[in-house]
């Protein structure tokens, strides 16, 4: 049974990330600034630290997403809060705050819809640039902008500086006699300031936004609408249904998995094609996969429970969360699944909001019980590990709509 994820306070939740990330990776909610903050943003009660830059090291980073509603028939503008923690005493040690123009959407921190519950960490990080001085997302055409709400997938690739009054950066030069584009699926290349974004002729680009009038290269033709970036390798041919931000690529680059309501499933770089049609994978299936979409199961895999993969702790096992979370292992050709070993036992919480630490020995996960309750758990992947409460997020006030996303741990 799903669970639906609520609004939380951010002061709240960034005294519970002070008490996390002093052991663990952190955790991936939603939630909203709280007034119980300070003037600099630091949880209530606690003293201003030095300021750092965004993502320093020995920081856990988080990211607010609020909707603006545009006047008068105005388009909705999207709201952007960064802030850093350190991971030693939890202090705030830099944040800043900056409004998308209006129409303007960065649909990977601000979707709010049942499908968030399987995006994926490692899709969050690749929104931002290696310094988190950019954030990708698509500008409307000035010609639809005044008709165009926030979350609308036309528009051209670009990325919004984190500096008020995030302007555009990378935008292509106004044309009123090109077609006006339809670009999808942002990213930047992790550690980079790359950006990587598809076509509507569904032709893979890419532009370094580092170098200001840098070209785009075409990074060849995609299979299907969007794609997912392992390094420079892009992985365009998906599942049917999958989307990008639910699929993780594990470490060498060799292996796939997604998870969601159509599909639970890995597939390999050089698997075949889906009946004849190049366009979509077929999936190796484990595990409860209601329509069961493709054709092949893994052996073994029926010993899996619910199951939506959410990073590869190594090249062969699997974080899956679920009722429950789970380490699952796959055998060295990717056949069968050798090993699953609960983690965490099933309930009728929502765990879905999974991160793992740095070495990926360790992960957080919020756990939510009906409308009002969210704790946070601290769990470590070894053999017998129990999860240990953080903390309590208390609710907050239903009237601001807010997405929480964790981003990385440095």
């Amino acid at each position: 049974m799903r669970r639906h994820a609520r609004n939380f306070g951010g002061a709240a939740v960034a005294a519970v990330l002070a008490l996390t990330v002093a052991g663990c990776g952190g955790g991936d909610t939603k939630g909203s600034q709280d007034a119980g903050a300070s003037s600099t943003g630091a949880p209530a009660g606690t003293a201003p630290a030095a300021a750092k830059a965004l993502g320093s090291p020995g920081t856990v980073t988080v990211s607010w997403c609020d909707l603006q509603p545009g006047r008068s028939g105005a388009p909705n503008s999207q709201q952007l809060t960064l802030a850093s923690y350190s991971v030693t005493d939890g202090q705030e040690v830099a944040r800043t705050v900056s409004v998308l123009p209006p129409g303007a959407d960065a649909r990977v921190l601000c979707d709010s819809t049942p499908s968030g519950r399987t995006t994926v960490p490692g899709a969050v990080r690749q929104a931002f640039d290696k310094d988190f001085t950019l954030v990708a997302g698509t500008l409307p055409p000035a010609q639809q902008s005044a008709q165009q709400s926030a979350g609308s997938l036309d528009g051209s690739a670009v990325a919004f500086s984190l500096k008020p009054p995030a302007l555009p950066v990378g935008a292509p030069s106004a044309d009123a006699f090109t077609t006006a584009p339809k670009d999808r699926a942002p990213a930047f290349r992790s550690g980079t300031s790359t950006l990587w974004y598809e076509t509507r002729d569904r032709h893979m680009m890419s532009r370094d936004l580092g170098q200001p009038g840098a070209a785009a290269t075409d990074r060849g033709a995609s299979h299907s609408w969007g794609f997912v970036l392992a390094g420079e390798q892009p992985w365009s041919r998906l599942p049917l249904g999958a989307d990008f931000k639910d699929v993780t690529i594990n470490p060498s680059g060799t292996a796939a998995a997604v998870g969601g309501s159509s599909v639970t499933g890995i597939w390999l770089k050089d698997a075949g094609p889906y009946d004849g049609n190049d366009e979509y994978v077929e999936p190796s299936l484990f595990g409860p996969h209601g329509s069961g979409i493709g054709k092949k199961s893994l052996a073994g895999g029926d010993k899996v429970p619910e199951c939506v993969p959410k990073f590869w702790i190594d090249d062969h096992s699997l974080l899956c969360v679920g009722r429950g979370i789970s380490r699952v292992v796959l055998s060295d050709s990717f056949d069968a699944v050798q090993q699953v070993e609960p983690l965490v036992p099933e309930s009728d919480r929502d765990n879905t909001a999974v991160v793992p630490s740095p070495d990926r020995k360790s992960l957080a996960f919020v756990s939510l019980q009906g409308r009002d309750v969210a704790e946070l758990y601290r769990l470590d992947l070894t053999p017998g590990a129990t999860p240990r409460k953080i903390a309590a997020v208390p609710a907050h006030s239903p009237k601001v709509m807010s997405e929480l996303r964790l981003v990385a741990w440095q």
